[in-house]
């Protein structure tokens, strides 16, 4: 057993899953989509508040018993 020993053998591959190697996924647009869904309900409630505080309002004047000037 004088032999010299040879070149470290490479490390082996990691194991494949149970459903095969691991797919590439593209990028991940979640966080984006939800910073737009945030962005565009502030935008939706700012355009409907003042339609229904107009609604209101009017409500309001009518169930005053005003009938002019609402």
């Amino acid at each position: 057993m004088d032999e010299a020993p040879g070149p470290p053998a490479p490390p082996a591959p990691p194991p494949a899953g149970a459903h095969g190697p691991a797919r590439r996924h593209g990028p991940d647009y979640l966080g984006m989509g939800v910073l737009l869904g945030v962005v565009a309900a502030i935008f939706a409630a700012w355009w409907v508040f003042p339609v229904l505080m107009r609604i209101v309002n009017y409500g309001d004047c009518i169930g005053s018993g005003r009938i002019t000037g609402c």
